[in-house]
């Protein structure tokens, strides 16, 4: 048994656990001598105090002088149960049963100690014992209730906890687990009546707030999961679960106002890092918006100047929030009328510099924007005058460089805030404080990082050279833009394999599935490596190999483990069409993303299927049909308007789409709504791609069967369309599910807007 499983093992057999008694009433009467009566005292002193070293020491010495002393026997297997010697335990508490057969206490016990050891059979039998002896004994219902649970029997499991609560009605723990229960089992109007009864018993307890607002989720009551979310986050702020669950909630959801508590809230959860910040910047700027600071310059964000009174305000007002801020720092904001508000106020920012009459005060906020130009790659639309001035000031900092004349922070901000500062000749010679913190952010940023990938490069091995010819098309467009740039991905907590995919949400049914003790995973086509990190930390005992077309993408990826401090990756360079030559199978293959930019997808999906265990898991990803006619609409603008794929081509195009949605486009306006448009590299990705194949569901089918693949299910960003999809299909066979999900699709065709995203198994030979 590994550390994780003695680990897990640990914790269900806590879970399990009753209170252990301590009455001397609990074993067989018998005539016990004065002598005997007060060595049984001392020890129970000992053990009640929590000295069970010296309560086994007494015990012991009691059975050294009487064998069969039923109580020293019994209260010495509880002494061993609690000091996590579960054999001791067992052997003591049988002979205890030996002398006593008729104690449901011990029985209940042995069944604690036997669950604790693995032996859940033998536990579920001490437990039934306990219950035929006593039937009102509410521990020993609530301690074979949790064994059946967590050995899939949620209906046996659930009838126990019944029991137990209508022995016990104020039982907070039965209605909790009964909750839980019924949490698995999709049923969540009636997980959520059990735990407001638990609640209504105990309204403090953040495990079981977080676990109501989940249900609420599900039930698609944002506002009231919302509010238990947030309670479950301050009465229990160090606990990531309950940030977890608030972060899914509020990722699904706009806000209809703000306040400071709220803003707060935001804040702690982006300075956690416990997950991606992309999902939760759409619910962060629907609040920020109804500031009336914020929304009074998103009104009149084209009448700052340098000569208006409301540049100063505008800047004040930005730098004075902190969530705003720190948001401009970790993820290219996709809100058109944001990225109008920033663009001006950069312009006017860059006057403000060629005027010298730039404020202290908009260092900091300077400096966070230089970090949103770059992290979004310069996708706002620039005039000639501005590049004009930009190219000035650099050649001004220049020569004050080489007259050994100090260089204000404003001047390379303000440049930083245009072009990447890596690129500029001067940069060198720049130095920094080590107190300037918000100046040393940009410069790591801008010039540290490049030049750390720049060497990592050197690196990282190269499986085979790249012969196909439309692989070399989209390792030029990926050298060129890696996709995406992205500052820190979720830190998770890894589960083993199975927990996951069978948990809620996904819900997957692996009942033969015999999880690997070390878990061999590849993804393919890694990109820039947020996917690779993910899945390298969301299983245990995982170790992952990364493969990908493009150089520069891989070493972003390299430099982002590294100073995750993540060691289980390797990362390769290579096609997947020659990844035969990689010379191992896997466990686990995910590509996601990838198949449908390869001339024959199918091909590539071979070579995987080749790649994979029998009995493997695979999860891919590809696009939709159905979910993508903005996508559609746009590469038609494109090809329309002879737009090319260089930045400043972009740029412009991105000005033309931007224009035509604002005069009524419908796809086009859809596509404004991506946040991938708001940064050049997944623009490119999304629009401008040299190669894309799009799918539906009955053509995902077809392939499956051809490739000797079982489908599992789907994987989608939020629970609800898992949810809902289950509510209208309750008895789908699974023979039908996938032509089921096809009316379903054709019903909502939003629900794979991004992609499909599927797990499939390797049929078992």
């Amino acid at each position: 048994m590994n550390r994780s499983e003695r680990r897990r093992q640990k914790k269900k057999s806590r879970s399990t656990a009753s209170t252990l008694p301590m009455r001397t009433d609990s074993v067989a009467p018998s005539e016990v001598s004065e002598q005997m009566q007060s060595l049984i005292a001392a020890g129970k002193t000992s053990h009640a105090s929590g000295d069970l070293e010296k309560a086994v020491q007494t015990y012991s010495h009691i059975l050294s002088i009487d064998p069969k002393q039923p109580t020293a026997l019994y209260l010495l297997g509880i002494a061993f149960l609690q000091s996590g010697k579960n054999e001791q335990a067992i052997e003591f508490i049988r002979r205890s049963l030996s002398v006593f057969p008729e104690n449901p206490e011990a029985n209940n016990n042995l069944g604690v100690a036997l669950n604790a050891a693995g032996k859940t059979e033998e536990a579920a039998t001490s437990y039934r014992q306990a219950i035929k002896l006593k039937p009102d004994y509410t521990a020993a219902y609530k301690n074979l209730g949790a064994l059946l649970a967590s050995n899939n029997k949620l209906d046996n499991g659930l009838d126990c906890y019944r029991q137990a609560v209508s022995l016990a009605p104020s039982l907070f723990d039965g209605h909790k687990a009964i909750g839980d229960i019924l949490f698995k089992q999709h049923k969540y109007d009636e997980a959520l009546d059990s735990y407001f009864t638990a609640l209504a018993l105990n309204r403090s307890d953040a495990d079981v707030l977080t676990s109501a607002g989940n249900a609420l989720q599900f039930l698609s009551r944002n506002l009231e999961a919302l509010n238990l979310h947030s309670q479950a986050i301050n009465l229990a702020p160090d606990h990531d679960r309950h940030w977890i669950a608030f972060s899914d909630c509020i990722s699904a959801m706009s806000f209809a106002s703000t306040d400071d508590n709220l803003e707060s809230s935001l804040l702690r959860l982006l300075e956690k890092r416990i997950l991606q910040p992309a999902p939760l910047m759409f619910p962060i700027i629907s609040a920020l918006k109804h500031r009336k600071d914020l929304a009074h310059l998103l009104d009149n964000s084209n009448e700052i100047s340098t000569a208006d009174p409301l540049f100063v305000s505008c800047i004040n007002s930005l730098a004075q929030s902190q969530l705003f801020m720190r948001l401009m720092t970790m993820v290219p904001i996709a809100d058109l009328r944001v990225e109008r508000l920033l663009t001006a106020t950069r312009s006017a920012l860059l006057q403000a510099a060629i005027n010298n009459s730039t404020s202290e005060n908009h260092i900091d906020f300077l400096a966070a924007l230089a970090q949103q130009c770059f992290i979004n790659e310069y996708a706002y639309s620039t005039t000639d005058e501005e590049l004009q001035h930009v190219d000035d000031l650099s050649h001004k900092i220049n020569q004050l460089f080489e007259q050994d004349q100090t260089v204000s922070p404003d001047l390379w901000l303000i440049v930083g805030c245009y072009l990447p500062l890596k690129d500029l000749p001067w940069i060198e010679q720049l130095s920094l404080h080590a107190n300037d913190k918000e100046l040393g952010l940009v410069y790591s940023l801008q010039v540290t990082a490049p030049a750390t990938e720049k060497q990592l490069s050197k690196t990282i091995p190269q499986l085979t050279e790249i012969a196909d010819a439309t692989s070399q098309s989209v390792r030029s467009q990926y050298e060129e833009n890696p996709y995406p740039r992205w500052i820190y991905t979720a830190n998770i907590t890894p589960k083993p394999i199975k927990d996951v995919l069978c948990g809620a949400p996904l819900s997957l049914n692996l009942d033969n599935y015999d999880t690997p003790k070390n878990l061999d995973t590849l993804v393919a086509g890694c990109g820039t490596g947020q996917h690779a990190l993910q899945a390298a930390a969301r299983f245990t005992n995982t170790k992952l190999t990364a493969v990908d077309l493009s150089l520069s993408s891989l070493s972003y990826a390299k430099r982002k483990t590294q100073e995750m401090g993540i060691d289980n990756i390797e990362y390769i360079q290579g096609d997947i069409l020659e990844l035969d030559k990689i010379g191992k199978q896997f466990d686990v293959i995910e590509c996601g993303g990838v198949l449908h930019h390869m001339a024959e997808p199918l091909k590539g999906w071979e070579v995987l299927v080749r790649l994979l265990r029998s009995g493997g898991l695979m999860k891919i990803g590809l696009y939709s049909e159905r979910g993508r006619p903005d996508i559609i609409a746009a590469r038609e603008f494109i090809a329309k308007g002879g737009y090319g794929s260089s930045t400043s081509e972009m740029r412009r195009c991105r000005e033309d789409i931007i224009a035509a949605a604002e005069q009524g486009n419908q796809a086009l306006i859809q596509l404004c709504r991506r946040s991938d448009f708001y940064s050049l590299s997944p623009c490119r990705d999304l629009i401008f791609h040299v190669q894309e194949h799009r799918f539906t569901i009955p053509e995902i089918a077809k392939a499956l069967k051809s490739l000797g693949l079982d489908f599992l299910g789907f994987e989608t960003p939020n629970p609800q369309p898992l949810v809902r999809f289950r509510k209208q299909n309750p008895s789908c066979p699974k023979s039908l599910e996938l032509a089921h999900w096809d009316r379903f699709e054709e019903r909502y065709p939003d629900t794979f807007r991004g992609m499909y995203q599927f797990w499939c198994r390797k049929t078992a030979r």
